[in-house]
């Protein structure tokens, strides 16, 4: 007995029945891929521990091997997704990163203090963007995670946030240069500079990005999230970020 479907509809119901189990095998092949990536990831860790590694720079310094699989673990690890643009502050505990948060949205809604006031990365909805507060990171190790790499991976710009020298953020920095993802300095606290001084200042942090040989930097920004109107960068900043 021939089938009364429609040609058309008949041809669109078989192709998709053929088709489903073939998705559902991509699936369970990605996620498959996923697990081996997530427990190689965990492997070059638990290396990392026993080898004492404190750093992407301290890895790169000690472990040629070590250094190569993590950027090939990198490369493959997806980014996360996330919805528009997405902006996220990385550095020290007190560099300012609240701070700088609340005075990009223009509202007091980060947590300020001395010490580390951050206690999880938080996302936080400006206009035309979302902008994450992350906690800092004195354990610099965390970086080289999976779950870091994927957020990483997935942010529209990453501001990495100092006071008087790269060097406080280099193992970052380094890593975003390896991973070839772009990046912007934030200079936060400009203010505590004596003003006669921050010429001096701004010529040191060129030599150390020269030095450094910094490939994927994109800018740099001077400025006070406490003393915003002081220093033109501030309005530049707010500018970049959202245009």
């Amino acid at each position: 007995m021939m089938s009364s479907l429609p040609v058309k509809f008949h041809f669109i119901m078989t192709k998709t029945v053929f088709q489903a189990p073939i998705y559902r095998l991509i699936l369970n092949l990605d996620r498959r891929a996923q697990e081996n990536l997530a427990l190689r990831f965990a492997e070059l860790a638990a290396e990392n521990r026993k080898k004492h590694i404190k750093s992407y720079e301290d890895l790169a310094e000690r472990d040629t091997e070590g250094k190569k699989l993590l950027l090939e673990l990198a490369q493959n690890t997806k980014p996360l997704e996330m919805n528009g643009k997405n902006i996220a502050s990385f550095g020290k505990t007190s560099t300012g990163k609240s701070t700088l948060t609340n005075g990009l949205l223009g509202k007091d809604l980060a947590s300020t203090g001395y010490g580390e006031t951050t206690l999880k990365s938080t996302p936080y909805k400006g206009i035309g963007y979302v902008l994450w507060d992350v906690r800092g990171n004195n354990d610099e190790t965390s970086y080289l995670s999976m779950k870091y790499i994927s957020f990483l991976k997935g942010l529209t710009k990453r501001l990495v946030m100092i006071q008087s020298t790269i060097k406080e953020n280099s193992s970052l920095i380094k890593l975003l240069d390896d991973m070839n993802l772009g990046y912007d300095i934030v200079v936060n606290k400009f203010d505590l500079i004596e003003e006669s001084e921050q010429q001096n200042f701004k010529d040191q942090i060129q030599r150390e990005i020269a030095t450094l040989q910094l490939k994927k930097l994109n800018k740099i920004f001077y400025v006070s999230a406490k003393y915003r109107e002081r220093y033109p960068d501030w309005q530049e900043l707010i500018n970049y970020l959202t245009n």
